[in-house]
């Protein structure tokens, strides 16, 4: 995983902009850059969320990691 930063999305998005100004539309390093950009915000979103949670249980916590590692489907 890679370490978190403190811009959040920012440095994912500056690499998108600058691709889009110099490529070609259909450039696959446009639709990897994209790609980055959709994982940085939802990691973003995440760390939001949970950064406003109360102190969670450890079985809690592991119920939560399931469903993320599950895609978010049913884990039951």
């Amino acid at each position: 995983m890679p370490a978190a930063s403190k811009y959040g999305a920012s440095p994912a998005k500056s690499r998108l902009a600058g691709l889009i100004a110099h490529r070609d539309p259909g450039d696959p390093a446009i639709t990897e850059a994209r790609a980055k950009l959709a994982e940085a915000n939802a990691r973003a979103r995440v760390r939001a969320a949970v950064a406003a949670w109360p102190s969670l249980s450890a079985e809690v916590r592991a119920e939560l990691a399931v469903i993320i590692l599950s895609g978010g489907g049913d884990a039951a």
